[in-house]
């Protein structure tokens, strides 16, 4: 069975995390049997930190919306105008490929002929989850993709997302199609639901479940720390921080929410005796955008020495696999980014949390950590040592309460499994050229940028 995944980002262990998650979830229902063809943004990089060696039914490729499409890079005017002309040309090949032609040379590589044939033989597409379909971000490249997807006939399944508000009508107005289309909708949250409530004609395919990072967790470890009067003490704490583009108060409240890490820090080493180790899920890969160790770096020179001695920053790349293996060893994480603190309650580690968008507070609030949620907009350093203390005095109580919603948030992972089995069973419409003028315009208009903010996907 093949079984596509695109739209995912895997130089970013949490998106990597969400795949392999996806692949077992997909496991549990259609059995061992399968091969993953995973479009990504960048496939070279990802195939050689996931080599066929090591994840044989992993087959990385260039997401197809950034290799056929053309995007503005600079500001050469004359180029820039060709574009979207050159776009609709590409829309048009594509429609005549969908009805039996022959992949245009001119316009298509080996390579992209090849993805087309993928797709054209997949069973199933399935759109990564994540959070990628917000207006923080540029969504561009995600709504060509799903052009492409519904010229070929292959209406994507969208995976655990926490998505929107949308705004912005031209958003609006591209996206309902495709969740109209779409077989499933699994949304992180209500919230997310409720986001695009309008935008769908049968809210019935629209799922809350849990991030689908909770079906790799270790049940069997979770219910032996549950079973048992706390936990090994190993003077061990993780943190994972990062750079935020839009925190409220811009550099001010970067700096606010740093020194807030520096205050966790010093009462970690000073007051508690702990040893701290700054680690992400962002790291390590010179060829991804986003490094969570430069900010680590950052709060580290400006710690007093005698805190900074007690300090390390981990900057190496790791598998989610290799991660969560390292979780174990600290007493507990505090974690900004929210597959950080997912993948380290899945082995039992407990975690105290810091939201830079709502999805991390949702989940929070599932497992019964709310109270002590630190949001990056607001934090101080005040706060922040506040909660941590409470944290820790209550470190016993936050690690069951968690860990119990952790067992819960497996279950509705694992959910996910009922709603798919049916899905073989309905195929895509036959609905080549279906977006019609529309999709060109939207190309056009893409090609110009004018329906965007130029911002940078941050997963």
């Amino acid at each position: 069975m093949k079984i596509i995944v695109e739209n995912t980002v895997c130089l970013n262990t949490g998106d990597a995390a969400i795949l392999l998650a996806i692949r077992h979830i997909l496991r549990t229902v259609w059995g061992e049997d399968l091969q993953f063809q995973v479009f990504d943004s960048q496939p070279e990089v990802a195939a050689r930190l996931y080599p066929p060696s090591e994840y044989p039914d992993l087959e990385f490729h260039k997401l197809l919306s950034e290799s056929v499409f053309k995007y503005n890079y600079d500001q050469n005017v004359l180029k820039n105008a060709i574009k979207p002309l050159y776009n609709r040309i590409v829309l048009r090949a594509l429609r005549k490929f969908a009805r039996g032609g022959q992949p245009a040379k001119a316009l298509f590589s080996e390579t992209d002929r090849r993805s087309l044939a993928i797709y054209r033989d997949a069973d199933l597409v399935i759109t990564t989850g994540g959070t990628y379909l917000v207006e923080n971000y540029n969504l561009e490249r995600r709504l060509n993709q799903f052009r492409i997807d519904a010229i070929l006939g292959k209406d994507p399944v969208f995976f655990t997302q926490s998505l929107g508000p949308f705004d912005k009508e031209y958003n609006r107005r591209e996206l309902k199609p495709v969740f109209d289309r779409s077989p499933l909708i699994l949304l992180r949250d209500a919230r997310s639901k409720e986001h695009i409530s309008d935008l769908v004609a049968d809210s019935g395919k629209c799922h809350v479940v849990a991030d689908a990072v909770f079906a790799l967790a270790d049940t069997d470890r979770i219910a032996g720390i549950l079973a048992s009067n706390g936990a090994p003490v190993t003077g061990r704490v993780a943190i994972s921080v990062r750079h935020w583009n839009y925190v409220k108060g811009g550099g001010n409240g970067m700096d606010r929410y740093l020194d807030a890490i520096r205050n966790i820090v010093t009462i970690l080493v000073r007051e508690q005796g702990k040893e701290v180790t700054f680690l992400s899920t962002c790291q390590g890969v010179p060829e991804y955008a986003h490094d969570d160790s430069k900010a680590a770096k950052a709060i580290v020179a400006g710690l007093d020495p005698e805190i900074a001695a007690h300090v390390s920053v981990d900057a190496a790349f790791h598998t989610p696999e290799q991660l969560m293996a390292a979780v174990k060893g600290f007493d507990f994480v505090v974690a900004t980014r929210m597959h950080m603190m997912i993948m380290s309650l899945c082995v039992g580690t407990p975690v105290l949390p810091i939201a830079y968008e709502f999805k991390t507070k949702e989940v929070a609030k599932r497992i019964g950590v709310s109270d002590v949620l630190l949001d990056i907009d607001t934090v101080t350093a005040e706060e922040a040592g506040e909660k941590l203390k409470s944290f820790t005095q209550n470190l016993d109580h936050y690690r069951r309460t968690a860990l119990q919603g952790v067992l819960d948030e497996h279950a509705s992972a694992m959910s996910a499994t009922g709603l798919l089995r049916p899905l073989l069973d309905a195929p895509s419409a036959d609905i080549a050229g279906d977006l019609g003028k529309g999709a060109e315009q939207g190309l056009a208009r893409a090609g110009k940028q004018q329906h965007e903010d130029e911002r940078d996907r941050i997963i």
